[in-house]
């Protein structure tokens, strides 16, 4: 029997294998640059997330959907297996039990994420409130911040109140008009969305709140069945994401 055929399928491993497309998760609260809202109901994600997926994808042989979900419903759906996978979720020890990360030492592995971004305060021009890295000092009310997003249980854990807003042009709506006295979100968006809408009279408090690593993870089901996959699309990241998500760029 030749070997060529046998040679052939070793170079193309996971081509071979990609009949069906992931069904890959994207938080519906992701916004500009990372996901774009696109007011026509079926048109496709798109955005820098959805652009370093693709790369890797191509590079792995595989193949996609994307489903925007709200947050709580996608980690609980990677938990049931409904879903392969999702873009940007950050690290927290009790969702190692619902997904699977990129792990290296028992900790997930931050050469193989997807970004890393900053949060930070913002508040309106007007505004007295101060910030020092530690306390945020004159604030009187809860803190904006995008519903579903990971940053509640850090702003809980400094002892400051939230209120969840359905999307960044929402809370930077509530804080112009004094319905909330800060927001915090993505520096990044934040910024992209202040140059787009000059009209608000809104700036940035330094330094930054925190940074937070975000993965490309997987249901435990899928990385089990599949786990050459999974390693194929981890292993893509670190030469890509400069080009599509660069650090607090």
């Amino acid at each position: 029997m030749s070997r060529l055929p046998i040679a052939l399928a070793c170079l193309c491993p996971l081509s071979l294998s990609a009949a069906e497309p992931l069904r890959v998760g994207i938080s519906d609260a992701l916004t500009s640059p990372y996901m774009i809202e696109d007011p026509a109901a079926d048109s496709p994600p798109r955005g820098r997330a959805i652009d370093l997926a693709r790369s890797a994808l191509r590079r792995c042989g595989l193949d996609a959907r994307f489903l925007r979900q709200p947050g709580k419903r996608l980690v609980q759906n990677l938990g049931l297996d409904r879903l392969d996978g999702a873009l940007l979720l950050s690290y927290q020890a009790p969702r190692r039990g619902l997904m699977a990360y990129p792990m290296r030492d028992g900790q997930a592995d931050p050469s193989r994420r997807m970004a890393t971004f900053d949060y930070a305060f913002y508040i309106r021009d007007d505004s007295d409130l101060s910030w020092n890295g530690a306390r945020l000092r004159g604030l009187e009310g809860p803190v904006g911040i995008n519903r579903g997003w990971s940053i509640e249980r850090d702003l809980r854990a400094l002892g400051l109140r939230v209120e969840n807003g359905n999307a960044i042009g929402d809370n930077f709506a509530k804080l112009q008009a004094g319905r909330i006295q800060a927001y915090t979100v993505h520096r990044q968006a934040g910024d992209l969305y202040l140059r787009h809408h000059p009209e608000l009279k809104i700036r940035r408090l330094s330094p930054p709140l925190l940074s937070k690593t975000y993965y490309w993870v997987f249901s435990r089901g899928y990385a089990h069945r599949h786990p050459r996959q999974a390693e194929c699309l981890w292993r893509q990241l670190p030469r890509l994401r400069a080009a599509y998500l660069p650090d607090n760029g």
